[in-house]
Formats: C-alpha cells, structure tokens, sequence
C-alpha cells in the first residue's frame, strides 16, 4: 500500500479491494471446495489449475512497464504462497496461469512456525508487513510463544491456496497500477475463472495454448518473439520457466531440459507458422509450410474438424470455461466426487469436445457456442 498519497484515494482503493476480495472468494468457493473433496489428483498429491483474470471491461490497459511490474509482482507471490507455475502469459487486458497447487495439508505439516514466519521476507517492503514484522519481534523479545504460534497460524491460512493467491496477486497488482497511473477503483473483471487440468497431455496442450496466446492476437509470429509468456522466458534462460516447460512435457517424471525443449518445440510449431518464401534482404528464404491463419479460418467456417495443433492457435473455451479437462476417467472422477451439484439425469461426466480432434481429452461442461473462435477474435 502506498501511504504518501492523498487519504481519499487511499480510501477508495481499499474499499474497492475488500468488495472485489469478498466477490471474487464467493464466487469461487463452490469450486475450490469442491477441487478439495475431489480425487482428481495428479500422481503427487497436487493439482494443476488453469486461471484467467481479464480487466474490467476487457479493456487493454499494461503497456510493457506494467507487464514488468506484473512479472515481478507474480514470482514474489509464487515465492510467498508455495504455488508453482508451470506457464503463463500477460496480455495487454488479461493473463494466463497454468499453476501447480500442492496438497495444502501435506505442505503446510513439513514447515514449521518458523518457516512460515520468515516467508513474510518476500514483502519486506510493504508497509503491512512492516507492522506485522514489529509485532513478531515484540513476540520474540517478550518470549511469547503462544503469541508466535497465533501469528504464524494467520499467515499459515495465505499458503498453498488458490483463492487467496489469486486474490493477493490482483490486489497488489491494482494498487500498483493504480499508483503508476494515478487511478482509483477496481482494475480487473469481478471473478477469475478456474480450470482445473489433468496431468500429461492435459497439461501439455493448456501450456502450449498459453504460449500461443500472442500469435493468436497478432502481437508475434512466434511465441519466442514475446517476451511476456513462458516460452520465451525459457528459451531465455530463466531457470523457473525451464522447469515449467520440463513439467507441460513429463509432469509426473522430470526429463531433460534439451529432451523437454525439443518436444515442446515440436508441439508447439505443429501447426508451423507458414512462410512464403522469396527474396530478403538477407538472401533467398524458403518457403515454409504450414497453416495460415485463413486456412484456419476456412476449415472452422466450413464445419470441418481442426487437428488440436491447428484449434491451440485458435481461442479455445473449452480450456476456461469447461471447468474440468482430462480423459473420461479423470473427469468422470471429478463428477463423481461432486455427484450433488448436477441433476439426476446426467450419468457422467465427461464430455466430448466439438471442433477439432481432441483425442482422449474430455471436459466437464458441454460448451454449446462459440467453442473455438479464430485467431484474433474476441
């Protein structure tokens, strides 16, 4: 929170917070308690979530500067919350995370109060972690114990959790914005929306529609060209995003970074990005084959199937909106566990996805309209 402004705008902001905060933890409560009386999950005991959070109004707001801010407010997060994230992508009025969220209580039991005390280090500079740090030290001169225990019982409730992670990201992503800019009120749209993805190919095909979030919006040609999602950031060096790939290829069984590189290349570009060739400044390029983004166009209009490569360029909304992605068994899995929120007549709860080759992916919810949109739609 930024103090040295004027005391109404710092009002306005923090109203605006607490009303979004409450809004956006209902509406999502249903389906994280749900995700947490589910078996869907994955080998180890975490679970994969795909999010989308969009600005009020869809209106496009970050320009470059506050992707930056964006990119540093999110690993400070990651670092506090205990959350890992396996891709992501800022645009200019929304962003994409493929997130791993452990098993709360199997993570929360291996750390100590101690340990859950000095993650408070990540925000050293904010002035709520200020006063709290001063209440720590005051615990910790007067030996009071059962007082250190309380607070790291408050901070403990921060972690492993994907409601309040979203929620602290999104504040503090507002307050900083709204700061640069000289703004007030709320920044993003009322609710973020949750897909949770089973391991493997799941993952994989989710990771790579992130990556290819730019290309569908014509802001590059490749994904490596922007610099705001992770495969650029891997191809970067950045070791976290390296990781993140090496986990959308082989999630249950780590691989190579240069074996993970060269299957994520080659399933990403599946589709290719076509190329007529002819004269350059640099010489004579060759022609390239692939899927122009017409030829995408066509097929769709047409009625006809696209390959998954093809419908990963395209705007998918099987993967926000369909609320559970894997094969039958998994989602059948997921029904099953959460067998009172759907009526009596439905048996299953897979369901086969339309307008492309999905294979064994199947969805939670039958999507009727408006499944897949070509590149550069809204």
């Amino acid at each position: 929170m930024q103090w040295d402004r004027p005391l109404e705008y710092i009002f306005v902001d923090v109203l605006c917070l607490v009303a979004h905060g409450f809004w956006e933890m209902r509406k999502t409560r249903r389906f994280q308690l749900g995700m947490d009386r589910s078996d869907g999950r994955l080998a180890h005991g975490s679970r994969c979530v795909h999010v989308v959070s969009r600005t009020a109004g869809q209106e496009i707001l970050f320009g470059d500067q506050d992707k930056e801010t964006f990119h540093k407010i999110l690993f400070k997060q990651l670092k506090f919350s205990g959350l890992r994230v396996i891709a992501w992508c800022f645009m200019g009025n929304h962003f994409h995370l493929l997130l791993e969220v452990p098993d709360r209580e199997v993570a929360l039991a291996a750390l100590s109060d101690e340990d859950i005390l000095a993650r408070l280090s990540v925000f050293s500079g904010e002035m709520s972690t200020k006063f709290l740090q001063e209440e720590i030290d005051t615990r910790r001169r007067l030996e009071d114990a059962e007082g250190l225990r309380q607070i790291a019982e408050r901070v403990s409730k921060r972690l492993f959790d994907l409601s309040m992670f979203m929620k602290e990201l999104k504040q503090r992503m507002t307050l900083a914005f709204n700061y640069a800019h000289g703004r007030t009120g709320a920044l993003w749209d009322g609710r973020f929306k949750s897909l949770l993805v089973q391991g493997g190919d799941a993952v994989r095909a989710v990771a790579a529609y992130i990556d290819l979030n730019p290309v569908r919006a014509g802001l590059a040609t490749e994904p490596e060209g922007y610099r705001w999602c992770s495969y650029a950031a891997a191809l970067g060096g950045m070791r976290l995003a390296r990781a993140g790939l090496v986990s959308a290829v082989s999630y249950e069984k780590a691989i190579p970074w240069n074996q993970a590189l060269e299957r994520y290349r080659k399933f990403i570009y599946g589709v290719g990005q076509e190329v007529v060739g002819g004269k350059t400044p640099d010489g004579i390029q060759k022609s390239k084959g692939g899927f122009s983004q017409r030829e995408i166009e066509a097929v769709w209009e047409a009625g006809g199937k696209l390959t998954l490569a093809q419908a990963l360029r395209c705007r998918i909304r099987y993967f926000t909106d369909g609320m559970v992605l894997g094969s039958q068994e998994f989602v059948d899995g997921f029904f099953e566990a959460q067998r009172d929120w759907f009526g009596e007549a439905r048996s299953s709860g897979g369901r086969r996805m339309k307008g492309a080759e999905w294979g064994t992916l199947r969805t939670l919810r039958n999507l009727r309209d408006g499944v897949i949109r070509p590149p550069g739609a809204r």
